[in-house]
């Protein structure tokens, strides 16, 4: 008998469960066997079906045959190479032409697949970040936040899995072991997609449709942290969206409704827990080609308070552009994290409503990138607080290459280096120049969370299109009453790899 696709075939007896029986203990032996043989397809169904001698075809893994917009590794044995590929091409992803294809992820590893069509689809990826930083504060600067230590640590270490149950419906799961939870739920969603009017539905916790910049996995940025921007979004939260894009791939859209308390583990428990709505909307005004492009998207949306309180820069991280946290939140090692510079505290509220416009363009190497967040806060017999960041960033890629972006999601996407490093030439690969500016404004009336401006500069070598090395400077401006105006340095530098 000769296997097929997916079908196990063992040519011996299978343990001691060969055997067949009738009645009660017949059936307990057969339920036995039946567990045996599904655990034995699982681990080795995907590769069973080649025989000694014969190189693996792709598609009998559940993989897509290689495209032209996929770019192959080099110098890998054929019966490897078949199997991976520098990341999806740009019409992979959630609503792409390839099916369970998670936007972005580096696909190193084969895909497990069920041996029937349009059956079970798993890859099992990662995310390490190892980072340092050195401060150097003003006097009004260690009066106003406190001394800053010296840092190196993981920012974020994940692992995860994603793909496909049935034809029709896709998932994620992500775990880190580097946030604040150690560790905490990132990702945890599924996806129904073809569906009929509404394209794609997604429940679970999942990141909000605002801002180009959080909706681009932070890997692929230009800097090593995102923009302080990001502490007026709600970032990830436990919700049900629907997303698509139109026909002539040229425009998406984004909208979600979602609890605004959830925690790191992915829970909001609360009987004044409120309820919140965004939505995203995007278009490419200029489609020159793969590395000639002008996209403009907004954003807008209404939350409320969750037991009648907000709060704007709890955690570090994006106030200064970076930090690392230290242990777990809640603990007193966690006090030791790198502090926001700007804090709003808690404070009371009714509502608030949420804006954020963006641009990106790109002209070959060049890319010019920027977004304007605003929150106004509606407050009880107070005048409303208004809140609200802006950056401006420009970055350029020495070697030629340019940023690429991925039309089903409007974001950026994996940037796939000209040459890579290798022996013989060790700094090959993608170099890339930026700089930015930035600030945040979280006092308004009776709040005073402090006004943020930063300057950083960046240099970035991509070593291949899943290693990279950061180096970026942040000069920080801070001006916070009582103490007034002052200034830190940060030198950051990241060594990262996702597979």
């Amino acid at each position: 008998m000769t296997p097929k696709n997916h079908s196990c075939y063992f040519p011996f007896p299978i343990g001691p469960f060969g055997g067949t029986g009738r009645g009660f203990v017949g059936g307990l032996v057969k339920r036995a066997r039946l567990v045996w043989m599904t655990a034995l397809c699982l681990l080795c169904g995907p590769f069973g079906a080649t025989r000694a001698g014969e190189d693996p075809d792709p598609s009998q893994f559940g993989l897509p045959l290689l495209s032209e917009d996929d770019a192959p590794l080099e110098s890998f044995p054929s019966r490897v190479s078949a199997l991976v590929w520098q990341g999806p091409a740009l019409d992979a992803g959630p609503g792409g032409s390839e099916d369970a294809v998670e936007y972005g992820m580096a696909r190193l590893l084969p895909t497990v697949a069920a041996a029937r069509p349009g059956g079970t689809k798993v890859t099992l990826g990662g995310l390490i970040q190892a980072d340092a930083g050195w401060f150097n504060q003003s006097t009004s600067s260690r009066l106003a936040v406190g001394d800053v230590q010296d840092a190196a640590g993981l920012r974020r270490a994940r692992f995860n899995a994603f793909g496909s149950v049935a034809e029709n419906v896709d998932f994620r799961l992500a775990l880190d072991f580097a946030a604040p939870a150690r560790p905490s739920f990132v990702d945890a969603f599924l996806d129904f997609t073809k569906t009929p009017l509404i394209g794609n539905l997604r429940v679970g916790q999942f990141r909000q449709p605002e801002g180009l910049e959080v909706l681009t996995a932070q890997r692929f940025g230009v800097f090593m942290e995102r923009a302080p921007n990001i502490l007026l979004m709600p970032v990830r939260r436990m919700g049900i969206g629907t997303y698509n894009r139109s026909e002539d791939t040229r425009s998406t859209w984004f909208v979600s409704a979602y609890r605004t308390g959830t925690d790191q583990y992915a829970d909001d428990l609360n009987d004044n827990g409120a309820f919140a709505g965004m939505a995203r909307f995007t278009r490419l005004v200029w489609d020159g080609d793969h590395d000639k492009y002008l996209h403009l998207g907004g954003s807008f949306g209404f939350g409320g308070a969750t037991s009648g309180k907000l709060q704007y820069g709890r955690l570090g991280g994006n106030s200064p552009e970076w930090g690392l946290f230290v242990g777990t939140i809640g603990t007193p090692e966690f006090t030791n994290s790198t502090p926001s510079f700007v804090n709003t505290g808690q404070f009371s509220a009714l509502n608030t409503v949420l804006s954020n416009f963006e641009m990106v363009s790109t002209l070959g190497p060049c890319t010019v990138q920027g977004e304007f967040t605003t929150s106004q806060v509606n407050r009880p017999d107070l005048p409303y607080a208004f809140f609200y960041a802006y950056y401006g960033q420009i970055s350029w890629f020495l070697t030629g290459e340019s940023r690429p972006y991925n039309r089903n999601l409007g974001v950026l996407d994996r940037v796939i280096p000209l040459t890579n490093s290798r022996p013989g030439h060790p700094f090959g690969g993608a170099w890339e120049i930026a700089a930015r500016i930035s600030s945040i404004d979280l006092a308004s009336g009776t709040i005073n969370g402090g006004q943020l401006t930063d300057g950083t500069v960046g240099l970035s070598w991509y070593a291949n299109p899943y290693t990279r090395l950061y180096f970026n400077f942040i000069h920080s401006c801070l001006q916070k009453e009582p103490i007034g105006p002052s200034n830190a340095n940060v030198f950051a530098m990241r060594a990262q790899v996702d597979f």
